[in-house]
């Protein structure tokens, strides 16, 4: 199965990460503000 990492999930990263996330793409996020990244860690990112 395909993983792709994202750092920055602002506008742009934030729309491309939950669009792969909700395809059953294997993510790895990070951002600076963790109240960010928590949706997609939640959602199994």
């Amino acid at each position: 199965m395909l993983k792709v990492g994202f750092i920055g999930l602002g506008n742009v990263g934030g729309k491309l990460a939950g669009s792969l996330l909700r395809n059953g793409v294997r993510l790895m996020v990070r951002d600076l503000d963790a109240d960010i990244a928590k949706p997609f860690l939640d959602a199994g990112a």
